[in-house]
């Protein structure tokens, strides 16, 4: 029996080539876009889940409540806590640290060369102990996790970096050397980061090693109780994974005890390891619901690819309606019809997951290299797969099944069934509705998101980003760095030199209260940049009133913005000129204000403008801001490389552009962008591949009555628009439908950024006249083909 069945599907398969083969595709390009959708989830969903102890955890993290109700979420705390928090709580089994810092240029002599050769590491670097490798799992190739960091001068590294630098995995006893002053010892070598993890650093040096590598910062780090920072993460590891609430109390009693004062601002608590990658108040990746989103465009992609079948199928009936009469006669059953069109939709759904899993595994490559992203096809889409192939086979083909196996012979052998089924075809254009609703969403958010995005990069935030590289520096001498200026501005393509530890917009600005002209401390946060007497020039910031930074005791002045001004309640740009201001971000360094500002965005365009000063560190210089002139810029960065390598020869030059890293800030919205874009492509390519189907079914269907109305003398135009009007009518349905929820999604999103464009009018009009244009191009694909048909032949065969 089900041999027969999957032969005679097989027969109406091939037969039915045209219908089947879109079928196929449209099925097919659903599947495969809910594979790749699967894929992407299931990667960010696995991120860290493989630490032998992951449920046991946690990092601990910062909530600073600032007395004017803001509240700063950072994922730092102080390392001290840390430690203090495992002395008197036995809950916490193991403590460990994760530092990272600035960029290094680190120097490696091969064993037969006299020249060292030189590689730069940003953000690749961390400082730790010897319990991160036992709180997290790592694969050891060589040495000891128990003692590999235990002593100064000490670190471990991942098997890639260790043979980029010693052509060997087998690394232990070699040296190398940090920014030309401090020479590490590898004792452990581990197997290379794997892709789905936040905890990575491909050198860990050990802790004790801090006072050689930042002697200055050394005992601040190691004991000051406010010494917090984004990049320096403290973890724990708990006996069992219900002794949170535990901990919390403990880190609440430590803060009670050391944070007198300020007990109400420093709210540190524990942070689960499952909650890091998703969580963006401290820097997670991808929020959860976003996945979520994803997950249902993936839904209604294939809702879209199901609809077609459905409709493909119903309206298919009618032509095989004495098909269906002759077996009825000959004794089917409606039991064995129904299976016969499950076996039907079977072979479809079948060869459309193979095509879409083809598809996938050719086209994945491409769509990393597009997300950049390391995406490939593990076990679970073959866990997947199978599950989405059967409930794909029992949806789309249920309701069909039913329609065929409910046809009574004597009415189906004289072609009499669902000419008049208005519930019926009512079905069919309630289907095409939801179809065009999905479509005209993603259009309008596609429209949206992509604006949105554009507005991101290419706002005014208030100074100038083009044409200035960032390149990092690794010696604060002052007069190395003058030198390095003069040398640069010799150049007369080089329009201005600065020297700061950020662009004016960045994420690693610090912050901290402010006291003006002896007053008390503040109870709201200040953002600091760092920046020296050009800075103000570099990146074109608008003086109101003051001067930039002198060179003269640059260390005692500051530079404030409009919004300081005005929560300071200083009537006039001109009254804050040589007042004091004392910064708790500066250790509590006093200075005067030398220059108040106009407002610029400090940070990304999901918050308003804040409170900022400007003060000259240069100990905390990390890059050389170079405003250079436009045209032949790559002849131009390699003439400011070969002079840094003149000033530096022991360091190595990099350099990115202010506009791309600040284009990063926006990188998830991009991301989403372009997968919204490609979801948007393809639910139109699968919606026009259903009205190519119908409109065909429609054509063949009324052939007789096409022709009836030539020889009557209707025009062309006449039959296509009778063809047309009844679809453009669902679409404008579907567009009177979809713009209040597609309105909905977008204002929300929207409310994330302090900065937004509109939703016009214009958006909405806009996707509805394009998906009518699509669809009136493809319906007239084959209704002008209809209509231009010869009558004689459609009367004759009818």
């Amino acid at each position: 029996m089900i041999r027969n069945y999957l032969k005679i599907a097989w027969r109406n398969f091939y037969k039915q080539r045209f219908y089947s083969a879109i079928n196929v595709l449209g099925l097919a390009m659903g599947i495969g876009c809910a594979i790749i959708l699967f894929i992407f989830i299931s990667f960010h969903l696995s991120f860290d889940t493989y630490h032998n102890n992951a449920k046991r955890t946690y990092r601990i993290v910062n909530d600073l409540h600032i007395g004017d109700g803001t509240v700063f979420y950072d994922q730092g705390s102080p390392i001290i806590l840390g430690k203090t928090l495992q002395q008197q709580n036995p809950a916490i089994v193991k403590e460990a640290v994760l530092l990272k810092k600035r960029s290094f240029t680190v120097a490696v002599k091969p064993d037969d060369q006299t020249k060292a050769d030189l590689y730069y590491e940003n953000e690749n670097i961390a400082f730790t102990n010897n319990d991160l490798f036992d709180i997290f799992t790592y694969n050891w190739l060589h040495g000891n996790a128990g003692n590999a960091l235990s002593a100064p001068g000490n670190a471990v590294i991942t098997a890639g970096l260790a043979k980029k630098y010693f052509n060997t995995d087998d690394a232990i006893g070699r040296t190398i050397r940090l920014d030309d002053k401090t020479n590490i010892t590898i004792t452990g070598v581990i197997q290379d980061n794997v892709k789905n993890t936040d905890i990575r650093a491909d050198l860990f040096i050990s802790l004790a090693s801090l006072k050689d590598v930042y002697p200055d910062l050394d005992k601040p780090i190691n004991t000051d109780w406010r010494f917090i920072s984004s990049k320096t993460n403290v973890f724990v590891l708990l006996n069992n994974a219900q002794a949170g609430a535990q901990v919390n109390n403990s880190i609440n009693s430590i803060r009670q005890k050391f944070y007198k004062g300020d007990v109400d601002v420093y709210q540190f608590h524990l942070q689960p390891l499952s909650d890091i990658h998703f969580n963006s108040r401290y820097s997670g990746t991808i929020a959860k619901p976003l996945l979520a989103v994803l997950a249902l465009v993936g839904l209604a992609l294939l809702l879209i690819a199901g609809v077609n079948f459905i409709n493909m199928a119903t309206a298919q009936s009618l032509t095989r309606a004495k098909e269906i009469g002759t077996r009825k006669v000959l004794g089917s059953s409606p039991a064995g019809i129904f299976w016969q069109f499950m076996a039907e939709t079977a072979y479809v759904a079948i060869a459309a997951t193979l095509l879409a899993l083809l598809t996938v595994m050719l086209f994945l490559p491409v769509l990393n290299n597009w997300l950049q992203l390391p995406l490939s096809i593990s076990g679970g889409v073959f866990v997947f797969l199978p599950v989405l192939l059967l409930l794909l086979i029992l949806v789309a083909g249920f309701y069909p099944a039913v329609i065929l196996s409910r046809f009574k012979p004597a009415n189906a052998l004289k072609n009499m069934v669902g000419q008049s089924n208005g519930s019926r075809r009512f079905s069919r254009d309630g289907l095409i509705v939801l179809q065009n609703v999905i479509a005209q969403v993603l259009i309008v958010c596609a429209l949206i998101i992509t604006l949105q995005v554009k507005m991101l990069i290419n706002a005014d935030m208030g100074f100038n980003k083009d044409a200035v590289i960032l390149v990092p520096i690794h010696n604060t001498d002052l007069n190395a760095l003058d030198y390095l200026r003069n040398q640069l501005n010799s150049n007369p393509a080089v329009k201005n030199v600065s020297y700061c530890y950020s662009a004016p917009a960045d994420f690693t600005n610090k912050g901290g209260s402010v006291r003006y002209n002896g007053k008390d401390w503040e109870n709201f946060s200040v953002n600091s940049i760092i920046g020296d007497e050009q800075y103000i020039s570099t990146f074109k910031l608008k003086l109101l009133a003051g001067h930039p930074i002198s060179s003269i005791n640059p260390k005692a002045q500051f530079i404030i913005n409009q919004q300081l001004l005005a929560k300071l309640k200083i009537k006039s740009p001109q009254e804050a000129i040589g007042r004091s201001l004392t910064a708790g971000d500066f250790s509590d360094k006093q200075g005067t204000i030398v220059g108040v500002v106009k407002d610029f965005n400090s940070l990304a365009l999901y918050q308003p403008v804040q409170p900022l000063l400007i003060a000259a560190q240069p100990d905390y210089y990390r890059y050389a801001a170079i405003k250079i002139a436009g045209g032949h810029q790559l002849d131009l960065i390699d003439a400011i490389k070969q002079t840094y390598r003149r000033v530096f020869p022991q360091y190595v030059f990099e350099y990115h552009f202010v506009d791309k890293q600040i284009a990063d800030l926006y990188q998830k919205e991009m991301m989403i962008n372009k997968l919204i874009k490609a979801g948007t492509m393809v639910a139109i390519f699968i919606s026009c591949l259903g009205l190519l189907g119908l409109i065909s079914l429609v054509t063949v269907q009324r052939i007789k009555e096409i022709g009836i109305r030539k020889v009557l003398g209707a025009s062309v135009m006449g039959i296509v628009t009778l063809l047309t009007k009844d679809f453009i009518r669902l679409i404008l349905v579907a567009m009177l439908i979809s713009s209040p929820f597609a309105w909905w999604l977008m204002h929300t999103w929207l409310q994330n950024f302090a900065y937004r464009v509109e939703i016009n009018w214009w958006v909405f009009g806009l996707s509805g006249v394009s998906a009518i244009t699509i669809a009136c191009i493809t319906i007239s694909i084959r209704s002008v083909k209809a209509a231009l048909a010869n009558p004689v032949n459609s009367l004759r065969d009818n």
